[in-house]
Order: C-alpha cells, then sequence, then structure tokens
C-alpha cells in the first residue's frame, strides 16, 4: 500500500508512544479526515501538540470524503464513517484502524485494513523498529487498553517475548 487512511484511535496511540512517524516511514502518504483531526484535537494528551505539529509540518494531509455513506453513520462513530468513506475513494489505499465494528464494516467493503499492531509488526519487518512488544506495554502503561491475551497474541506474531 502506498496510501494509509488513520483513524482517531491510532494517531491518538501513536502520539502516546512518540511513534507517529512510523506513518511516514512506511507509506508514502498518510492522511486523516477532518472528522478525525477534531476528534483528536479535542482531546487533553499529547496526541494534541502531536496531530497539530504534523499537520502543521505537512507531515500528515487532511482530507474530505466527496460521499459519506449514511448508512456508516448511524453503526459508527462520525470519524470512522469519513475514514472508512475515504477510503472507498481512493486507489492503493488502506484503513488504519482498531475498533472493531468499523474494522468488520470496512473489510466487508472490501477496504484493506491494518490496526496499530499490525502497524507495528510491519515496521519491525521493515527494519525501522526493533520490537514490537515493549512500545505496545509502554503505550499500555500510557492508559490505552490492551489485554493480556491481545498482547501474548502479538507477541507470538512477532516472534517476540513477554512477561506479564
Amino acid at each position: 500500500m502506498k496510501c494509509i487512511i488513520a483513524d482517531a484511535g491510532p494517531i491518538i496511540a501513536l502520539c502516546k508512544v512518540e511513534r507517529l512517524g512510523l506513518l511516514e516511514q512506511l507509506f508514502d502518504n498518510y492522511c486523516i479526515t477532518e472528522s478525525v483531526y477534531n476528534e483528536v484535537i479535542s482531546g487533553n494528551d499529547e496526541s494534541v501538540d502531536c496531530l497539530k505539529l504534523a499537520v502543521q509540518e505537512k507531515r500528515v494531509t487532511i482530507e474530505s470524503s466527496h460521499v459519506i455513506m449514511p448508512e456508516l453513520e448511524t453503526v459508527l462513530d462520525i470519524g470512522e464513517a469519513t475514514s472508512i468513506s475515504l477510503a472507498m475513494e481512493k486507489i492503493d489505499c488502506a484503513l488504519l484502524i482498531d475498533e472493531s465494528k468499523g474494522r468488520h464494516i470496512a473489510k466487508q467493503l472490501n477496504i484493506p485494513v491494518i490496526g496499530l499492531a499490525g502497524l507495528l509488526i510491519l515496521a519491525k519487518k521493515k527494519q525501522i523498529i526493533n520490537s514490537v512488544i515493549p512500545i505496545l506495554l509502554d503505550l499500555r502503561q500510557k492508559g490505552y487498553w490492551l489485554s493480556d491475551k491481545f498482547l501474548q497474541e502479538i507477541a507470538t506474531i512477532s516472534q517476540e517475548n513477554l512477561d506479564l
């Protein structure tokens, strides 16, 4: 994939662990919708300044979907709905999303989907980072909810040790 459209959750997570730059290293282009931007900057943590700076430095672009599918807005939040709608309009673009309902709908619409953990595994495969688990544990320590079972699954996939 040359392009990634990011939902709010992964953007917030990457900012919390100071890894937003991974998106630039892995993809030729990454963007968010205005709804996702507004959702992230309405928070009160480090992700606000992190994303504002990335937009100001033109490392991330804010794009709009020409048509938002009304049925998406009834089952998803506006950020997820606009992200999926934009992904449907773009060619060779994947969607970075962790929320399970949004992932399921995107897959039904044949949109390539990757989650935060998948993104970190990809970064490890491309030798941009050395390991996945320490980043996820750092994220968990900073309040991002990750279950023990999920962490164990990612440790297995990434062939890393996990001591909980």
